[in-house]
């Protein structure tokens, strides 16, 4: 059975930037990451028993695996980003109360302090004193160090996460950019938030503050998102989609996935080591794992790898939904292609109206769902 179908609903135009952001969902920026009333609804839709278990191949900021457990549904996040998996477990993982408003209450203390005055004797970034000024160099330092004695490792996730969050907003690139940029000179007009005038020589940057407000919101949200999730089994990998079959999880038994809903790298659009690269480089992330990622190579030739696991592991009559940009080409008629191919013949497909761009993907006007199922 094949229709394509084409309803408003999916539009979700009624929603706003705050509605996509609620609970974890805004921990920390990630490009190009698919709304979460998407597998909200596709959960709904095809894994409606609090047994069938959901897997992400591309689980990115872990969206996906925020609405699985929200849900009552066992799932299972991959990602090839280092980064994207710090940013999924601290997003779904309970943290220790006494040590995360422990850390909180010394960011607390040091924030009343003269910030101006630090100064750093170890520079975790090449090229640092460019991409930071040097008081703030001293705040990070003194911050890592600190984060680095938390013993338990989710809330030591968690700190690291809500500091990479804002390390851009504290360095002197660009705030109108998505990929980190050094303006050509220190004064120079923010085009993204009205114009305004910006000083990186002058501008107020208290980063023990700011990681205090941010850790702060963070754990009002995750201790809002746990009380409502279910205490069901969620496991984020580093790992590749291609290569599902060499990961080390019993997660992962041949035709016993029920849903696979994911969203791969727009065809190249993003390079995600450009975009996180100063916070690769202060928690000394693997950079190599980007120089795999899908995007980079011939995008069908590399799908194709990642039906023939998806077909693996999905059961009879699962659903694996693909999301992606729609793009000029035929290529969503060569991913159905490839669904026949691998015994998984579209069942059906909703095309997005893109009318919120928040996500910097002005040239992608809509999205297409592709729901392929398993014979």
């Amino acid at each position: 059975m094949c229709a394509c179908t084409r309803s408003d609903d999916w539009d979700f135009s009624d929603i706003t930037w705050k509605d996509t952001q609620c609970l974890t969902h805004g921990f920390h920026p990630y490009t190009a990451k698919f709304i979460p009333q998407i597998p909200r609804r596709l959960i709904e839709m095809y894994a409606p028993k609090s047994e069938d278990k959901i897997l992400d191949p591309f689980c990115g900021s872990g969206t996906a695996l925020v609405e699985a457990k929200l849900a009552g549904r066992p799932s299972m996040g991959v990602d090839i980003n280092p980064l994207a998996i710090m940013i999924s477990k601290a997003k779904i993982s309970p943290i220790n109360k006494a040590q995360i408003e422990d850390f909180m209450s010394w960011l607390h203390e040091w924030k009343q302090e003269d910030v101006s005055k630090f100064r750093a004797d170890n520079v975790h970034f090449s090229d640092g004193r460019n991409w930071f000024r040097e008081d703030v160099l001293g705040q990070i330092e003194l911050i890592l160090e600190k984060v680095k004695r938390i013993e338990d490792f989710d809330t030591r996730n968690f700190a690291e996460v809500a500091l990479s969050s804002i390390l851009k907003g504290v360095s002197n690139a660009r705030m109108d950019r998505v990929i980190p940029t050094l303006p050509k000179q220190p004064l120079y007009v923010d085009h993204k938030h009205y114009r305004r005038i910006v000083n990186n020589l002058t501008r107020d940057i208290n980063v023990f503050g700011r990681l205090y407000l941010k850790s702060k919101q963070m754990q009002s949200r995750l201790r809002l998102f746990l009380s409502r999730a279910a205490d069901v089994r969620t496991i984020v990998l580093l790992g590749d989609a291609r290569k599902l079959d060499e990961l080390e999880s019993d997660f992962l038994q041949e035709e016993s996935i029920k849903l696979v809903v994911t969203s791969p790298p727009y065809l190249s659009a993003f390079n995600y080591q450009k975009m996180h690269k100063l916070s690769i480089e202060l928690f000394k992330l693997k950079s190599e794992s980007f120089q795999a990622d899908i995007g980079q190579g011939n995008f069908l030739t590399e799908m194709e790898r990642v039906f023939e696991q998806i077909s693996k592991y999905l059961m009879k009559k699962g659903k694996f939904c693909l999301i992606f940009g729609r793009s000029k080409g035929k290529t969503h008629r060569q991913l159905e292609d490839l669904g026949i191919e691998y015994e998984m013949p579209l069942y059906k497909k909703f095309t997005r109206q893109i009318k919120n761009h928040s996500f910097f993907v002005k040239e992608i006007k809509s999205e297409e769902i592709l729901v392929f199922q398993k014979h």
